[in-house]
């Protein structure tokens, strides 16, 4: 399945291994009639002026979720559930995908997730911290056109040397 946010998703977890590394999306608003699914990003410094972030999130995971375009969400609570379990694991070298860019090099460092178990749905929220030195977000588009590309590479895609690198 693929995902685009702001039609089957409000968020987008990428690492190479979870999903064969291939990008899942979650919802985080749970009503796409109203405006606001957000992320909140805290910056700071750390005793050496090196910039530390934090990414918060809070997804969603319900049966018969609307995804941001109205649509009904494919996958169920379980699915969901079973998938963010996944990430959770994993420590380092994640990449978060938002409306404003992809984030790169995020892991978990301390409290990393929260989970609230209701009758009809669970809220996950979710804490990934750099672990990398931080850059601003990438565009999503380079990003994805960067990332474990079919062999040959689609015509589209960024490659060894058609990539700069940071």
């Amino acid at each position: 399945m693929s995902f685009t946010i702001g039609e089957n998703c409000d968020i987008i977890l990428v690492h190479e291994n979870v999903n064969d590394g291939d990008p899942y999306g979650f919802i985080i608003g749970p009503d796409p009639s109203k405006q606001g699914p957000s992320f909140s990003v805290q910056r700071s410094l750390d005793s050496e002026d090196e910039i530390v972030i934090h990414l918060f999130a809070t997804v969603l995971l319900s049966d018969n979720l609307k995804n941001p375009d109205g649509s009904e969400h494919e996958e169920s609570r379980q699915e969901m559930y079973d998938m963010i379990v996944l990430y959770l694991a994993e420590l380092e070298s994640m990449s978060v995908d938002t409306w404003i860019g992809t984030f790169l090099g995020l892991g978990q460092f301390g409290h990393t997730a929260t989970e609230l178990h209701m009758v009809q749905g669970t809220y996950i929220s979710l804490k990934f911290a750099n672990l990398t030195k931080y850059h601003p977000p990438v565009d999503s588009e380079t990003f994805y056109n960067s990332i474990w590309q079919d062999t040959p590479p689609a015509v589209d895609a960024l490659t060894w040397e058609s990539s700069v690198w940071r």
